[in-house]
């Protein structure tokens, strides 16, 4: 190459390292490129005054002067591209045209570098905001063109597998079918999935080296390999921004680091100028007035103290730290009905108050801020929305419906449907209740008929009498707002069904009759006649005390259960940072303790914190579902459980409860948060047609989403093929109604047996706990359902059904199919008395898996016929080998396969293995 081509080389290569580390080009100097080619000055000075002549350079004057492309160079084209830019998502983060003006310039440049822009790597500590920066770099790729509109942003956490290099491929990288056992299929991996758009590797330095080394293939040439394939590569086109908190040279390998061209350094709240940490305190007091759809007003002492306290977490505390004054001073706005949430010093956590210290030598900055002695309000954007609830969200006959429609969806006949409506009204009318926080009378007339209001209070007053008892006042509103729907309903033509009609008649003849009343003063004043239906409606209002328990002064317990070490604890610890006061306590339960371990500690764990109201268990999934019945049947505490807790469950629960919430308030409350919950609980229950005529009752005091998980189980235990019955879950409110319930689906279906911690009144109905369940004890239930399986006292089974999971983890075979076959051969081998100990049954089932895999795979290996030993076998045991070929049939049809006549031999072998020794020696002496 000749000098002068060199020297304009140089030249862009310098512009192109200014364009990626600071956003701009300012060109290069004649001593930059003689020291870099390691030629003359004057050389250089000459050649670069010739490009310019060529109008390849351009030369801008100055001490000293400088020299930049200006023709055929993607660089100095960008460049000009970003500066004719309008304002961008970029240019509205707080801070761009201040302490991140140099972050948001390298953020654009690595955005539109050509051809596909720059990987680039994000440093700040911990809450400076790198995830946000980095989709906005991501949305501003987008807003200019950059990436299409429907490109991916793909975020992975590093520290998630940064132990497991091989879960760490499949995640990024995805999965060949047949890799491993239980691979089943291929699967897209993250890096896939983000071809075309941006992938966000947070935490990178988390990635041990061979986790970064993974990376260089894809960051080099767009290539990669699932996990699993051997020779075919793929293709991705991936962006990729990677975030840390710590020092690169010790953090990350070289190697890696030098194939991320664009490094951005996000600095600390404390380098930001108060400007910037004003605009963000208004930013968070907004979003959380739109949260919460009111306005909230912050005084002068609060706004100095949020913008002069030390902030090591840096943004992302001050967010927290806004949030949590918020959420102290939400509980004084719920619980005085006020019209906006008013944040006051006291609201404070201490160690933001402590930046009131500084306002004396911070005053002059303050006041150019505008920030004296007023408070500050920050108006909500969302629709106004009034604290009193329209009957819209109350209306139990929609809610009927809906339930109503998925049950015809799904093909069920009426009766039926009115037997699952009949179990189910009694939950939608506690769910119902538990939603009326209590609403205040002019509250109410803006939502319901002034004559309804009075008539309801009236009513009420007379039901008073003639029951003796004293109602709540969530009954009063509740009532109202429910016979404002029904006369809503009834003008407009829409009939009133109750599927629990009879069973309220039967059950509350006085109470029946006292709602009668109300139906004939609805008459008088609107001229309605009030059907049956409706009088049942009114009838359970009036029995409600039954469900929603009455107020006194002690609390409902609250416990966070996990799997882990520390997940229950650290949200048991944020419910009471954010409310001011210790009350869920968290039991972290390592994935090494047994079951029974946990069970045990748990269970003392709730006979410490319950104070005589219940305890609600808020847990993750497995076992832990379940501790609930089992410690409620130990201790006779009631319980709750609801599965999948998150910090907000947590903090709603216990927030309900410092309110002396009941236990059935608080559950609802806490279900109520996830509407996933809330769609399992409610159709939790799959039918084909029709209910079958055999059903198991699942009942659980702990909340039907445990009944569900039970009914989960059982379905296991009875094969498709062999079902007879189906499961109805049903929860407990109290032991009543759930006797109740019982006797209306006994007179509707056969109950063969009932599941639950609370033993049915009714002695006909066979009873198994849910210990019995969970440990494997329920193989009578099985053997009444006709499943082919012994008795329980044959351990047999149950050791064969355990080793579904050890066929399925370790041999590559469907593992269900192999064990329902196997469990035939062995009924079969037992018929003709031919009797397996444990060991040589774990045995039987691994060799004969094994064996199956290898007759799959084409590599089975023959005995030698000649062998001495089979010889003798073959000819000793020839009456087994007919029961042998007629027990491996369930097998061999399962799998469609022909096992070969050794393998009767190796069964022989095995079966026989202690007892034919000595026959076999006396066989060949005969021969001799």
């Amino acid at each position: 190459m000749r000098r002068i081509e060199k020297v304009f080389e140089t030249v862009k290569e310098l512009c192109q390292e200014q364009l990626k580390s600071t956003g701009q080009v300012q060109g290069a100097s004649t001593d930059e490129i003689a020291r870099k080619l390691n030629i003359h000055r004057p050389n250089a000075s000459a050649d670069l005054n010739l490009l310019v002549k060529e109008n390849r350079l351009e030369k801008i004057e100055g001490k000293p002067v400088l020299y930049r492309v200006v023709q055929n160079c993607d660089s100095a084209n960008l460049q000009t591209h970003l500066s004719s830019l309008k304002s961008t998502v970029l240019d509205e983060i707080i801070g761009a045209k201040e302490s991140l003006r140099t972050a948001v310039l390298q953020a654009k440049a690595a955005m539109m570098y050509p051809p596909v822009g720059l990987h680039t790597l994000l440093l700040g500590e911990t809450g400076t905001g790198k995830s946000m920066f980095a989709e906005a770099m991501f949305n501003y790729a987008r807003e200019t063109g950059r990436l299409g509109a429907s490109a991916p942003f793909v975020y992975f956490n590093c520290a998630d597998y940064a132990h497991n290099p091989q879960l760490l491929i499949s995640q990024l990288f995805g999965v060949k079918r047949g890799s491993y056992t239980g691979a089943d299929r291929d699967r897209a991996g993250l890096v896939e999935k983000a071809s075309g758009g941006i992938l966000f590797l947070d935490e990178v330095h988390r990635l041990p080296p061979e986790g970064q080394e993974m990376l260089f293939c894809l960051i080099d040439k767009g290539m990669y390999r699932s996990l699993g394939e051997i020779e075919a590569t793929r293709r991705a086109q991936v962006l990729i921004i990677c975030a840390t908190t710590e020092n690169l040279e010790s953090a990350l390998l070289r190697t890696f680091i030098r194939r991320i061209p664009m490094i951005i350094k996000l600095p600390p709240l404390r380098e930001r100028t108060l400007n910037e940490r004003w605009q963000l305190v208004k930013t968070f007091f907004k979003q959380e007035a739109d949260c919460l759809k009111t306005k909230i007003t912050v005084s002068s002492n609060s706004i100095k103290a949020f913008l002069l306290y030390d902030c090591p977490n840096n943004i992302g505390q001050l967010k927290s730290d806004i949030k949590l004054s918020c959420a102290r001073a939400f509980i004084q706005y719920v619980s005085n009905k006020e019209t906006g949430l008013a944040i006051r010093s006291e609201d404070l956590p201490e160690y933001v108050r402590t930046g009131l210290l500084r306002y004396k030598e911070s005053r002059e900055n303050l006041k150019q801020l505008g920030i004296g002695d007023e408070s500050v309000t920050f108006e909500s954007d969302a629709e106004d929305v009034s604290t009193a609830k329209s009957p819209d969200s109350f209306n139990i006959y929609e809610a009927l419906e809906e339930k109503m429609g998925l049950l015809k969806e799904k093909g069920l006949g009426e009766n039926d449907i009115n037997l699952i409506l009949s179990l189910d009204i009694e939950t939608f009318m506690r769910k119902y209740m538990s939603k009326l926080d209590g609403e205040n009378v002019e509250q109410l007339y803006k939502v319901v008929d002034k004559r309804i209001v009075e008539i309801t209070r009236n009513f009420l007053r007379i039901a008073s009498q003639k029951m003796k008892k004293t109602f709540a006042e969530k009954i009063f509103y509740g009532l109202a707002i429910h016979i404002s729907c029904t006369i809503e309903r009834m003008k407009n033509g829409k009939s009133i069904f109750n599927p629990h009609l009879d069973e309220i008649k039967r059950s509350y003849p006085g109470e029946f009759n006292v709602a009668a009343i109300l139906g004939g003063m609805l008459m008088e004043n609107f001229g309605i006649a009030v059907p049956e239906d409706e009088i049942g409606f009114i009838t359970m209002f009036l029995v409600m005390d039954d469900y929603t328990g009455k107020k006194d002064n002690a609390r409902v317990g609250v416990i966070v259960a996990m799997h882990g070490d520390a997940a229950a604890t650290a949200m048991a610890e944020v419910a009471a940072r954010l409310l001011g006061e210790k009350h869920a306590v968290g039991y972290d339960m390592p994935l090494d303790q047994k079951p029974e371990t946990a069970l045990e500690n748990l269970t003392q764990l709730v006979k410490e914190t319950d104070e005589g109201k219940g305890v609600l268990m808020l847990v993750d999934m497995g076992s832990l579902v379940f501790f609930g019945d089992m410690i409620y049947e130990r201790t006779g505490i009631p319980i709750k459980t609801v599965e999948m807790a998150s910090t907000p469950m947590v903090l709603e629960a216990a927030r309900k409860a410092l309110m002396m919430s009941s236990l059935e308030e608080v559950y609802y409350s806490v279900v109520n948060l996830s509407p996933y919950l809330g769609r399992i609980y409610m159709d939790g229950t799959a039918y084909e047609t029709r209910i079958k005529d055999n059903v198991i009752v699942t009942a659980c005091i702990t909340g039907t989403g445990a009944a569900v998980k039970m009914k989960n189980i059982l379905e296991k235990l009875i094969r498709d093929s062999d079902k007879k019955a189906d499961i109805i879950p049903i929860d407990i409110a109290s032991i009543e109604e759930y006797n109740r319930k019982l006797s209306k689906i006994k007179r509707e279906k056969n109950i063969i047996a009932v599941v639950s911690a609370v033993k049915p009144e009714d002695e006909t109905l066979a009873y198994i706990s849910p210990a019995d369940l969970i440990e494997g004890k329920a193989e009578k239930l099985i053997a009444r359902l006709g499943a082919k399986r012994a008795e329980d006292k044959d351990e047999n089974l149950m050791i064969l059904n355990r080793m579904r999971d050890v066929i399925r983890e370790n041999i590559e075979i469907d593992a269900d199919k192999y064990i329902d076959g196997f469990i035939e051969l062995y009924n079969n081998l037992k018929a003709h008395e031919i009797a397996l100990d444990e060991d040589m049954l774990v045995g039987l089932v691994l060799h004969l898996a094994c064996d199956i895999k290898k007759i799959e795979m084409g590599d089975f290996l023959k005995a030698n016929k000649n062998d001495t030993q089979n010889a003798f076998l073959m000819e000793h045991y020839k009456k087994y080998r007919n029961i042998l070929k007629d027990a491996f049939s369930h097998v061999e049809n399962a799998f469609n396969i022909k096992l070969p006549e050794e393998e009767y031999i190796n069964f022989i072998k095995i079966i026989h293995l202690n007892t034919h020794a000595a026959k076999r020696h006396e066989y060949e002496r005969s021969l001799t």
